[in-house]
């Protein structure tokens, strides 16, 4: 498994009378830029700038959409290598999101399934011509050019989506104590940060999830997920609004800084390559997108998940919310009556 643990933070910005990629790239000038309409992609080729640039426009669209609020400059940043932060944040950039180019993904992917196909082989005391077989048919399943664009154009939204929504509705965020609540993400509790993110994916993605959680509804086994009772965490909302983000104890052990200043933890896990994150961590991502969904559908409200992100932000539990506020938006007043609700619509998906 591959896993990245990157530190995604944000410094106000300092408005520039100029093009975002002119600013850019005088804080990179050996990179070229792609513009979107609130931030720029930077690459070592302008296609694969152009290439991230698409995916955050797209994601752009989507937060417009869901949240109706600014989204501050940003740079999404194809490394190796990453350029200075602290050039592009005093060129007014306040996000800056580090992703892996496909060349780097590809041969730390590599070292890092080899690794993990050759233990594997030596715990069942293989022979070397086993043990080369095993290897070649790890290697063979990590994704091609075509995958890697697909897995980055629901990702890449995703990621800018957990920035985006933490400055959107805490701006003055300052960092926790360490003996406060850990956050995956922003200061809100972490089902909403998660479905601000998952909300932001393209179609594709949300399709494929949706389908993942019909099949774990019907007491299958997704083999993304692998074998866990789905069916019973999935109806269980009370513990998804309740839970701490399952990813955060992995990220964490990578990058314990998190538990203090938040962050988000990126894991790209090619098919086949060794052990999953926990059954639980991808169940997580399934019921958030559909949780989301549902409050969408029965509020019909396409910005539902922003009116809730303003009250938990002015200091309101989303119980609190919902006995004065639910009614007013299609909503139960109770957790109970929503939780029934929630039951009867996964049941029905």
């Amino acid at each position: 498994m591959l896993a990245l643990v990157l530190l995604l933070t944000s410094t106000a910005p300092s408005p520039v009378p100029d093009s975002m990629c002119a600013r850019a790239l005088r804080a990179a000038p050996d990179l070229s830029c792609a513009a979107a309409d609130h931030g720029v992609a930077l690459a070592a080729s302008p296609a694969e700038a152009e290439r991230l640039a698409t995916y955050a426009r797209a994601g752009e669209a989507r937060f417009s959409t869901r949240f109706d609020r600014d989204i501050a400059s940003y740079v999404v940043v194809s490394t190796p290598p990453l350029p200075d932060r602290a050039a592009l944040n005093a060129a007014g950039f306040s996000h800056i999101l580090p992703w892996p180019a496909p060349r780097a993904f590809d041969e730390a992917a590599r070292r890092s399934i080899e690794q993990g196909a050759r233990s594997f082989a030596a715990s069942q005391n293989m022979s070397p011509a086993q043990t080369e077989e095993v290897v070649a048919r790890a290697l063979s399943q990590i994704p091609d050019a075509k995958a890697q664009a697909a897995l980055d154009a629901g990702m890449v939204p995703h990621e800018l989506g957990h920035l985006w929504f933490t400055a959107a509705f805490w701006p003055e965020r300052t960092e926790t104590d360490p003996g406060a609540p850990r956050h995956y993400g922003g200061p809100g509790p972490d089902w909403l940060d998660e479905a601000a993110a998952v909300i932001l994916e393209n179609e594709p993605t949300a399709a494929q999830r949706r389908d993942q959680f019909r099949a774990l509804m019907k007491g299958e086994t997704v083999p993304s997920v692998g074998p866990i009772n789905g069916r019973a965490i999935l109806l269980d909302l009370p513990g998804l609004l309740a839970r701490e983000h399952p990813g955060l104890a992995r990220a964490v052990a990578v990058a314990p800084e998190l538990a203090v200043k938040g962050g988000v933890g990126v894991s790209f896990t090619p098919a086949g390559a060794g052990p999953r994150p926990a059954a639980l961590e991808r169940v997580f991502y399934i019921q958030t997108r559909v949780f989301a969904d549902y409050l969408i559908r029965i509020s019909d409200r396409p910005a539902i998940l922003a009116v809730i992100a303003q009250a938990m932000a002015n200091g309101r539990s989303f119980e609190d919310w919902l006995a004065s506020d639910g009614a007013a938006h299609g909503l139960p007043s109770t957790l109970s009556a929503l939780s029934a609700g929630w039951r009867d619509y996964a049941l029905g998906v």
